[in-house]
C-alpha cells in the first residue's frame, strides 16, 4: 500500500511539470527507487497508473457528489480547480490514452442517465452519436478552462457547456 502511495504521489508531482505523454515509467521508478517488477505488480502501464491516481485523487469525490450531468461538470470544475496544471497535463486531447476519453465517457454516462430519468430516448445511432459528441465537447470546454489563466470563471464555462447541447438532446 505504501509503494502505491509513493508511486502515485511521484507521478502526480511529475504531472505538475509535463504532460502524461512525456512521463516515462523509468522516470517514476527512478523517483521512487523501485524496480520494474514492483511497478508492474500494481499497474499495467502509466495509463493504468494515471486512471488509478485520478480516481483516488479527483474522480471519487466527483462521482460521490454527482447525480446529474450538470452536477458532474460543476463538481469536475470545482475539484479540478485544486490542481489545474496536473489535470491539464493528464487530459491531453491528442493522447487517446489520457484521461480525456475517460472524462468524456463519464460525461456521456451522466447525460444518458439524465435522459433516461426523464423518459427521453438514448438508444439508436443518432442519439448515441450526439451524446458522445456533446460529452466530448463538454470535456473540451473543461480542458480549455484548465488551460486558461483564470479558473474563477466556472459559471461561464458551465454556460458554454449548456449552450453547446444539441437541440435534439435538450427536448
Amino acid at each position: 500500500m505504501r509503494v502505491r502511495y509513493f508511486v502515485e504521489s511521484a507521478f502526480l508531482e511529475m504531472l505538475r511539470e509535463k504532460p502524461v505523454g512525456q512521463v516515462r515509467v523509468a522516470d517514476i521508478l527512478d523517483s521512487v527507487g523501485i524496480c520494474k517488477g514492483t511497478f508492474y505488480k500494481y499497474y499495467c502501464d502509466k495509463y493504468d497508473l494515471l486512471q488509478k491516481c485520478f480516481y483516488n485523487e479527483f474522480y471519487r469525490e466527483i462521482l460521490e457528489r454527482s447525480e446529474t450531468f450538470e452536477q458532474f461538470h460543476e463538481n469536475s470544475l470545482s475539484v479540478f480547480r485544486k490542481a489545474p496544471k496536473i489535470v491539464l497535463h493528464a487530459m491531453t486531447p491528442e493522447d487517446s490514452d489520457s484521461l480525456y476519453g475517460y472524462h468524456s465517457r463519464l460525461a456521456a454516462d451522466f447525460l444518458r442517465r439524465d435522459r433516461e430519468r426523464e423518459g427521453k430516448q438514448t438508444a439508436g445511432e443518432p442519439y448515441e452519436s450526439m451524446i458522445s459528441l456533446y460529452a466530448d465537447n463538454a470535456t473540451l470546454f473543461t480542458v480549455e478552462w484548465l488551460g486558461a489563466s483564470r479558473h474563477g470563471q466556472t459559471e461561464e464555462t458551465l454556460k458554454l457547456i449548456r449552450a453547446a447541447r444539441p437541440i435534439a438532446l435538450a427536448d
